[in-house]
């Protein structure tokens, strides 16, 4: 029981690492787009 708890716990401190690792690459390749589309519409 508890090993099986340890596992899901495991299982969702992975999850929360890769989607806060994902929206932070996310958000950087928004900045660097940003500036591009703002050139480009002047």
């Amino acid at each position: 029981m508890l090993y099986h708890f340890e596992l899901q716990l495991a299982g969702i401190i992975l999850l929360t690492a890769m989607a806060a690792g994902a929206i932070s690459m996310w958000l950087k390749r928004r900045r660097q787009i940003e500036p591009q589309d703002d050139m480009q519409e002047q």
